[in-house]
């Protein structure tokens, strides 16, 4: 260990002599200077733990070296000697800033005392300030991470999920690169979704860091992964990347089931992820099953309630044999409408309630008139068309997210028309949610080009069972473009129409069917 440096600044020749000797006996080096300016030139070239100063001194007394000496080295501890004591009192030489005083005839048992105490002093100031720069950085992360947690648990959305966590753990662990790899015990998996600069990468669990975390639920944490003869450096190789340090970890839920693996990638301004690391990436990692629990859960829920309205619909459909998937096919041509349309998420999802919910109401129509073949007697169309405000009758009594509570809306206006003479309310144009609008284009076009086991009619002309020529459906919507629609609606519609009639080739629609189809649209737009 490198002994500390003392300086030694003393106009009389045999102090400094007997101080020199004194310090090399007491397991310290030392510089000396015999007046101030000199001892301040030397403050300048090298680090001193503490100097020893005499106060009458020619050219630069004792206490202006140490004032100038703290614009230099404002750490540096002073101890004044001097025999000049009624001249210079114990007070007032501390308060010019001095750390300890020493009166001469110099006695080295009390300096070896007080230059030992001032030195411990200095040095435990040095660890306390390094421990409180510790004590604030550890804190400043701690609270990151109480920031973390509130924004991972606000977000239930598990596609917005995913990124938030990648981003936040890179973060919050000075990490150039974060992985998340969910855990599939069926497939014998780990996949993510998400990999900060890759594609979506599925791994057998066993394979590689990750996989290895996954399959034994030990922690991982290397200098440099390449040393590791499990690591595969093909991703590095096709990425041009070099991953050095990794700290890999596994994710448990609630049960204590492995359910991810997280993993951080080459430490920013470090060699490798120390202990303070691994300590915060454990508590990360609580916060991230938590997240990941919720959002499975939220989407356990949202796929077991849309399960259970994709069955009502086919339930209401399967009443006429011939209509069965129409409900499907309405909301499948909504979306694509409201997608062309750049509506956002929410709006996507309400639509898409609100379509297969669309008809729920003609639960509640006899079969008498629901399965009427021909035109509808002046009695039979009132009551047909009850089945809309049944639909919201029916929906008022579903409990729907907030996010949600305007299906019943949606669905129940589906047949109203842009200037009014729709039904159930006569709403126009303006009164009417556009999802309303999208819808009512969707369940049309459905309507006319599918089979029926009831003859179609334009006016009082019978079109037969089969789907309309698709020259007559564009000479409708264009001829009901703003009376009966929305503008807007069915040009969106009709730009993304070719896409859904390839998507029902020989499925829903005749090859024949599409391709004349398709033709016409490209003459028209």
């Amino acid at each position: 260990m490198d002994k500390e440096m003392i300086l030694v600044v003393d106009d009389d020749t045999a102090t400094v002599d007997i101080l020199e000797e004194a310090l090399g006996s007491f397991g310290y080096n030392c510089r000396t200077s015999n007046n101030g300016f000199k001892a301040l030139e030397l403050m300048k070239k090298e680090l001193f733990a503490a100097a020893i100063c005499d106060i009458r001194m020619p050219g630069m007394d004792g206490l202006e070296v140490m004032t100038e000496a703290r614009k230099i080295a404002p750490g540096v501890p002073f101890i004044v000697i001097t025999g000049f004591v009624e001249e210079y009192v114990y007070d007032q030489v501390i308060e010019a800033g001095a750390t300890d005083f020493i009166r001469k005839p110099l006695r080295l048992g009390e300096l070896k005392i007080k230059l030992d105490r001032v030195l411990s002093e200095r040095l435990l100031q040095k660890k306390n300030r390094t421990l409180l720069k510790k004590a604030n950085s550890l804190n400043d992360r701690l609270t990151g991470l109480l920031i973390m947690a509130r924004e991972l648990s606000l977000e239930l959305d598990f596609e917005n999920l995913f990124p938030l966590i990648i981003k936040k753990v890179t973060e919050a662990m000075g990490a150039e690169r974060t992985s998340l790899y969910l855990i599939d015990w069926n497939r014998g998996e780990i996949w993510t979704k998400v990999a900060e600069h890759f594609k979506k990468i599925r791994l057998p669990i066993g394979k590689g860091i990750s996989g290895r975390v996954a399959e034994t639920g030990d922690t991982i944490n290397v200098a440099d992964a390449w040393n590791l003869p499990y690591f595969d450096r093909s991703f590095d190789q096709d990425s041009n990347f070099r991953t050095r340090a990794v700290l890999c970890m596994p994710i448990s839920n609630r049960q204590g089931d492995r359910i991810a693996v997280i993993q951080v990638i080459n430490k920013v301004g470090g060699l490798r992820f120390g202990k303070d690391d691994l300590q915060i990436l454990k508590g990360l990692s609580g916060f991230v099953a938590i997240a990941l629990e919720n959002s499975f859960l939220i989407e356990e829920l949202e796929a077991s309630f849309e399960g259970a309205i994709r069955t009502l619909a086919a339930t209401v459909d399967a009443r006429h044999p011939l209509t069965a998937g129409h409900s499907q096919r309405v909301t499948e041509y909504a979306l694509a409408i409201a997608g062309e349309m750049k509506l956002d998420e929410d709006a996507l999802k309400e639509i898409n309630y609100a379509g297969l919910l669309h008809d729920i109401g003609k639960i509640g129509i006899k079969d008498s008139v629901l399965l009427k073949s021909g035109p509808f007697t002046a009695e039979e169309r009132a009551a047909m068309n009850e089945h809309t405000t049944k639909t919201l009758a029916i929906l008022e009594k579903f409990h729907f997210s907030k996010k949600l509570r305007d299906v019943p809306i949606l669905a129940t206006y589906h047949h109203e028309k842009v200037n009014g003479k729709g039904y159930p309310f006569g709403l126009t144009g303006n009164e009417l949610p556009l999802a309303s609008k999208i819808l009512a284009a969707a369940d049309v076009f459905d309507a006319l080009t599918s089979r029926r086991d009831y003859p179609k009619y334009v006016g009082n002309e019978g079109m037969g069972f089969e789907p309309m020529p698709f020259g007559k459906v564009i000479g409708i919507f264009k001829a009901d473009r703003g009376s009966h629609f929305d503008p807007g609606v069915i040009d969106a519609f009709f730009r993304c129409m070719p896409e859904i009639l390839r998507r029902h080739r020989g499925k829903h629609f005749s090859p024949e069917y599409v391709d004349g189809a398709i033709s016409l649209l490209e003459a028209e737009i």
